[in-house]
């Protein structure tokens, strides 16, 4: 019995030292049946002594959320003190490896998967985006896209509908979420190219280069 308490402990603590070195991209949540898939719009991370949170503000409000994690506990709760206006969030520690992590909502079938963030992503140059439009191309397809000053996306691929899109600064890392699709981690701009990586079934690397007159 002792062994088996042991053993936990030194688990626990492998699998807490590589969760709360890094910072962690939400990539999408679902439930155990695959029955569907929403884009998790959250970054989390373990900075000085707790756990720190931000999101959009359509799923999490404005502000930066704090957690608290017990020792030798697979738990993390954000907001113990809530209220109705700032409710509580909790997420039971599923798995943890050397790119991805998984929580579950206790109660339900509902996971949340998240993806490492590499420090080669980082970027502290100030890169302004809003109200400009831009060729956006990857190994996968080339379109255009206007991030307007509304913070409503358009793209040429697809006119008749519109997203919201925010964008958001943690801790080194410049992020663009846009609502329904996986976050946009920018790390370089060159002239007028911006280059961007996206981390979902494979890492994703995009370019958007800025367009000199009006598209739309």
């Amino acid at each position: 019995m002792y062994i088996s308490i042991f053993i936990g402990v030194i688990l626990t603590s492998c699998q807490n030292s590589e969760l709360k070195n890094n910072v962690w991209i939400g990539e999408y949540t679902t439930n155990d049946a695959r029955e569907y898939y929403f884009a998790e719009e959250n970054i989390i991370a373990f900075e000085n002594g707790q756990w720190v949170a931000k999101g959009i503000v359509l799923n999490y409000d404005e502000d930066t959320r704090y957690g608290e994690q017990r020792v030798f506990s697979n738990q993390i709760v954000f907001n113990e003190d809530w209220t109705e206006e700032n409710p509580i969030e909790v997420y039971n520690i599923q798995t943890v490896s050397q790119d991805s992590l998984v929580l579950r909502t206790p109660n339900s079938d509902n996971f949340h998967v998240y993806r490492k963030l590499p420090e080669t992503t980082k970027s502290t140059k100030n890169v302004e985006i809003s109200g400009k439009q831009y060729v956006w191309r990857n190994n996968h397809f080339s379109d255009t896209i206007y991030f307007k000053e509304d913070f409503e996306v358009l793209r040429k691929s697809s006119k008749q509908y519109s997203t919201p899109w925010q964008r958001i600064n943690f801790l080194e890392y410049d992020i663009i979420f846009v609502y329904g699709d996986v976050p946009f981690v920018i790390h370089n701009k060159i002239g007028d190219t911006i280059y961007a990586t996206t981390f979902h079934k494979e890492n994703i690397e995009h370019k958007f280069i800025e367009l000199s007159k009006n598209v739309w």
